[in-house]
């Protein structure tokens, strides 16, 4: 005689493959959040050392260095150096963002008008 249904066994033995499939796209979902917020920050960051290197190059700064905070509440630093070629100079902008250790560098040369 065929018994018909499921055993106890077999329930919790489904219940358990169900729990571990959660488990899993709930630490997949979690993960994904964070990589976002990583991301946005870093995006943050990027976006304020390409302005502050636009800046720079619509008006050349003199060799040098300065610090501030922008608009944004993100700290940036940018240095200013002369190069071997006289009409050269090396801009290198370091913006530090929110979360510890978001931070973007970017280097560029930016050409010096004629006199």
């Amino acid at each position: 005689m065929r018994r018909r249904g499921v055993t106890l066994l077999e329930v919790l033995v489904a219940v358990a493959v169900l729990a571990v499939g959660i488990v899993a796209l709930q630490r997949l979902l979690v993960g994904s959040v964070v990589a976002v917020a990583a991301d946005r920050d870093a995006t943050r960051a990027m976006a304020a050392a390409r302005a502050v290197l636009a800046e720079a190059t619509l008006r050349l700064p003199e060799p040098g260095r300065i610090e501030g905070v922008r608009a944004d509440g993100l700290r940036f630093e940018r240095e200013v150096r002369p190069t071997v070629h006289p009409r050269l100079r090396e801009v290198r902008v370091r913006v530090h963002g929110d979360a510890a250790g978001t931070s973007c560098e970017l280097v560029e040369l930016i050409r010096v008008p004629p006199a």
